[in-house]
């Protein structure tokens, strides 16, 4: 279930994180490291998201790359991107088995390193609620950039119904013109109080 309500987090926060001996308290408050190793209480496995070998799969905000375990067995090629570099640093070492695993230092708002319609699903596991409005959007508009056509982009928006900022929670009628160049859908969630789970297929 819902362990604790996530507060914005700076960039300084997650570089102390990457830096601490205890870095999975930072990044998973409520887990212990056995629990943060195997667990699948994400959205990979909540969504049902239908992954095969053929594929590029995109992990935005990957942090140490947690889901890297369990993606890079199933798919072609997976792809990392964090903006902490002791972050990335972490998540190449930690993932140092896979192969087909890339991981990207990127800008914070951007995706440049990654190509015009060269991935076929994308993902943002718990990170919209530490980034503002503006980058949020900027973001949105890159993964519709590398997503191939009718390729899906799997994130939860925070509400603001429970976070009360509206510098980066927001309400159900943002939505559509915050994903205006794709079709969404919204699905299940077992902590629907505090995010919108959506499934925006690139048009």
């Amino acid at each position: 279930m819902f362990k604790k309500k996530l507060t914005d987090r700076t960039k300084e926060y997650w570089q102390n994180a990457a830096n601490s001996d205890k870095v999975m308290d930072y990044i998973c408050t409520g887990y212990d490291e056995k629990e943060f190793q195997t667990s699948k209480d994400s959205i990979v496995f909540h969504s049902k998201m239908q992954i095969t070998d053929q594929m590029t799969v995109l992990d935005l905000a990957c942090g140490i790359g947690r889901l890297c375990r369990f993606i890079s067995p199933l798919t072609k090629k997976y792809i990392g991107v964090d903006f902490i570099p002791e972050m990335i640093e972490k998540a190449r070492e930690y993932n140092k088995e896979f192969s087909n695993a890339q991981f990207y230092i990127n800008d914070g708002s951007t995706l440049k390193m990654i190509e015009d319609s060269s991935i076929d699903i994308a993902f943002c596991e718990l990170a919209f609620q530490h980034m503002l409005k503006p980058i949020q959007k900027s973001y949105i508009n890159e993964i519709h950039r590398v997503l191939k056509q009718g390729s899906s982009f799997y994130v939860q928006i925070p509400k603001l119904d429970f976070y009360k900022d509206e510098t980066y929670a927001r309400k159900e009628s943002e939505l559509p013109e915050m994903f205006k160049n794709f079709e969404i859908k919204y699905l299940p969630y077992y902590c629907d109080n505090a995010y919108f789970l959506i499934q925006a297929i690139k048009l």
